[in-house]
């Protein structure tokens, strides 16, 4: 039946409707301009992160980490935000105002860090990151010849030393465990440093360039030693706790504003779910010794020589199970380069997926590092390294890692090349990480391996790290946990190893935000339940991770707004 209007009523629509015209017509420019004044500021001040994101205009420079240079930047952070908050986007598309939103919250995590958490006063590991990332970046893929990208190492290897010496004379009441952290990735560095970037330009004939090479990889040798000598002169002081309100303001980044209470207690019952669960896939192993099923499923290994082709046998067939059970498109058939991980990145990872940065268009090859094991270990602990590595656990590795976890994620990134600045950049901790660890739960729910009670097991232990992961997060850093008592938990709780354990609720208390890979999951789950309970039996659960990945990796906030058409509670 068709409407009719009054006169009167037809003339106010009319004139609003070219209100709102108006208004878009203004604010669409002014947004475009913000966004794109934010990034190239952006990447000018991290011509390191830049190059990671494939931006090559920088690649020898190095990032200006000075206290004056970082109030500058927070002063501009704050002008670019004011100017965002101020600008009226209501007229816009919804996808372009939640991109304002984004963009706004992307600004807070950084104030955060630059006026609260202040790494580049408390924390040495900025500096030791900064100094390996700015070579990494460069050695990782091949975008540019050898020869060129050798004389960007050299170009950033002559600023390193300056960059160290302007940590040594910034940093004050540093944590004892920063220091401990911090000393164990600067010995890491030296070697990467001494072997691998050297290695790296093997190849390059120039006879001049491996001399310069040779002279700046000695003169940032001395620069390292000479930090480390001067983080054993620290005396440590200060905390790691950075108190509920900073914690507040890290999930309010995320446009998470649920009560801390709310939060913990959704992580509490989880970790309640999985330990169940857990026992229950021991029972299905063996039902006389349950509490041998994991050492049982560890001695099901590949051969140390045969690891690579295991891991490419499993994404094949994870590949194979998403297409039949229609579980997510697949934007292309490609999969990941499997690949021994770089010789100094072995002790860090097991797995690991590298896609190319958002705007690389030249090295786009997606690499999936598989850590060797060590020809030098013993029989025995060569042995234990493999059952590490055992199948199942291997298998669940890849499906977070690649299939459909961070590789797919990947996929979705380069194959939208119409997403604004702001998508292409999005970097939502929880959404990137909760999406993984999700597809870990989802794929046995789907009948993967026909819910193998060893896969199952296997996940449920990795889930397991991550519930304590959060809740040792928050602990430590809101109600007065001590890195001990995470230990402990990590230990009692989810089964950890005692060594592993220590490393874990390490983690936690200079990467608070780890508690992101569980947040992450409920809330995904959370939305499919909501979805799920609204559409009946119009669910698909294909369109539902179809949708999710195509909203790039920004707030889970927002993609519940763009799939369902309104705001609601996260959890």
């Amino acid at each position: 039946m068709k409407t009719i209007l009054p006169r009167g009523s037809r003339r106010l629509l009319l004139a609003f409707t070219a209100l709102l015209a108006t208004t878009a017509a203004h604010a669409a420019p002014a947004l475009d301009a913000l966004e794109k004044s934010h990034f190239e500021a952006e990447w000018a001040a991290s011509p390191v992160g830049s190059t990671l994101l494939g931006i090559h205009a920088t690649d020898g420079r190095l990032d200006d980490v000075s206290a004056p240079a970082i109030a500058a930047q927070t002063a501009r952070l704050h002008r670019e935000r004011d100017a965002l908050a101020a600008l009226d986007v209501s007229a816009l598309p919804q996808r372009r105002q939640d991109d304002r939103d984004i963009l706004v919250a992307d600004i807070d995590r950084e104030l955060i860090e630059n006026e609260r958490v202040q790494s580049f006063r408390h924390n040495p590991d900025l500096y030791v990151g900064l100094a390996t990332n700015a070579l990494y970046g460069l050695i990782d893929r091949d975008f540019a010849p050898p020869a060129v990208r050798m004389k960007d190492v050299i170009a950033r290897e002559a600023l390193i030393p300056a960059m160290l010496a302007t940590g040594e004379r910034q940093l004050a009441q540093v944590p004892a465990i920063f220091l401990e952290i911090s000393k164990e990735d600067l010995d890491g560095a030296i070697v990467f440093v001494r072997d691998n970037v050297p290695a790296a330009f093997a190849g390059v004939k120039d006879r001049a360039l491996q001399a310069q090479l040779k002279a700046r990889t000695g003169t940032t040798l001395a620069a390292l030693a000479k930090f480390r000598t001067a983080l054993d002169g620290i005396a440590p002081g200060g905390t790691f706790v950075l108190g509920a309100d900073t914690i507040r303001a890290m999930l309010a980044t995320d446009l998470v504003d649920a009560p801390l209470d709310t939060i913990v207690a959704a992580g509490r019952a989880q970790l309640k779910r999985d330990q169940a669960a857990f026992h229950t896939a021991e029972r299905a192993i063996d039902p006389a010794h349950p509490d041998q099923a994991l050492s049982e499923i560890r001695k099901n290994h590949a051969a140390a020589d045969a690891l690579n082709r295991l891991v490419r046998d499993q994404l094949t067939d994870a590949q194979g199970f998403v297409r039949s059970r229609h579980l997510v498109t697949l934007p292309n058939e490609t999969l990941p380069v499997v690949t021994d991980t770089p010789g100094f990145e072995r002790s860090l990872i097991t797995a690991a997926t590298d896609w190319p940065g958002p705007f690389e268009t030249k090295a786009t090859t997606s690499y999936y590092y598989v850590t060797p094991i060590d020809p030098k270990l013993s029989p025995a602990r060569a042995e234990e390294s493999l059952e590490d590595d055992n199948t199942p656990s291997m298998l669940n590795i890849t499906v977070h890692e690649a299939m459909p976890g961070h590789f797919v994620q990947g996929l979705y990134l380069r194959t939208n090349p119409a997403w604004s600045l702001t998508r292409k950049s999005g970097q939502s901790y929880a959404t990137t990480e909760g999406w993984a660890h999700y597809t870990e739960q989802m794929m046995v729910e789907q009948g993967y391996h026909r819910q193998d009670a060893s896969l199952h097991l296997a996940q449920l232990q990795d889930a397991l790290l991550r519930d304590c992961r959060f809740l040792a997060a928050f602990g430590m850093h809101t109600q007065g946990m001590t890195l001990a008592d995470a230990t402990r938990m990590m230990q009692r709780e989810c089964y950890q190893s005692s060594v592993m354990a220590y490393k874990e609720a390490r983690r936690g208390t200079a990467d608070p935000g780890y508690y992101s890979y569980l947040l992450g999951k409920l809330m995904i789950l959370h939305l499919r339940d909501d979805m799920t309970k609204a559409q009946g039996k119009a669910f698909s659960l294909e369109k539902f991770h179809d949708s999710l990945l195509g909203a790039g990796l920004v707030p889970m906030k927002i993609i519940r707004r763009e799939m369902t058409g309104q705001d609601a509670p996260m959890l």
